[in-house]
């Protein structure tokens, strides 16, 4: 007996084939409606994040998410591995769920301070000098170094430094004890004698972090 005499000769059969194809494209219209994402992923903060904020493989695997986007997302600067983002600081604050950028990391990977050319010093400098400023210090950051010499009326407090780059920012070390942090600055051969005369003998040195864009001379 063919199936269609066999349906007509139990009607009830119909029901149960029309709803099933009704179940069908409702499941279809639901997906589509849905614009489920068809593979592609991009990493998000899962709570807000500070500029400044270091992504070691802990704060990193606490902080991030992968969250599904269309596959085939043509933005670019989109940070779609985790891994990518391991090791960088943040350059600029994150809110929850906002997408991880090449531009919130400081720059896409490869795109990063020169190495030192004939004449320049890398001298570190304690974290601690930039004080609350140390948050927007990241690689490529410029900073003046100001030295207070001397005590009352006769103290003075001068520029040693003008518009040094910063190559790296290193964190503190676990538990509070021992390093506390560096900044290290891409410094001219004169300067980096001085920096480091300031650091040795001067009352305090600070860190003055200039703004994005001013020229990097005095």
């Amino acid at each position: 007996m063919s199936p269609l005499r066999a349906l007509r000769r139990r009607p009830g059969a119909w029901f149960v084939v029309a709803g099933t194809l009704a179940a069908s494209a409702a499941l279809l219209t639901a997906r589509a409606g849905s614009g489920e994402p068809a593979g592609g992923h991009v990493v998000v903060a899962r709570e807000p994040i500070p500029a400044g904020t270091s992504l070691d493989p802990e704060r990193a695997s606490r902080l991030l998410a992968l969250a599904p986007v269309p596959a085939g997302l043509a933005l670019r600067g989109l940070v779609r591995d985790a891994g990518a983002a391991v090791g960088r600081r943040t350059a600029a604050p994150l809110a929850a769920g906002e997408p991880l950028t090449d531009a919130a990391l400081g720059g896409a990977p490869g795109i990063g301070p020169a190495p030192l050319a004939p004449g320049e010093r890398a001298v570190p400098v304690p974290l601690v000098t930039a004080g609350g400023a140390a948050a927007g210090l990241a690689p490529g950051v410029r900073v003046d170094a100001v030295a207070a010499r001397g005590e009352g009326p006769g103290g003075r407090t001068e520029v040693v430094v003008a518009g040094a780059e910063v190559l790296a920012v290193t964190d503190p070390a676990p538990g509070g004890a021992g390093d506390g942090g560096t900044v290290l600055l891409r410094v001219g051969r004169d300067a980096a004698l001085r920096l480091t005369s300031a650091l040795n003998f001067a009352r305090d040195v600070r860190l003055l972090v200039r703004p994005a864009g001013e020229e990097a001379g005095p």
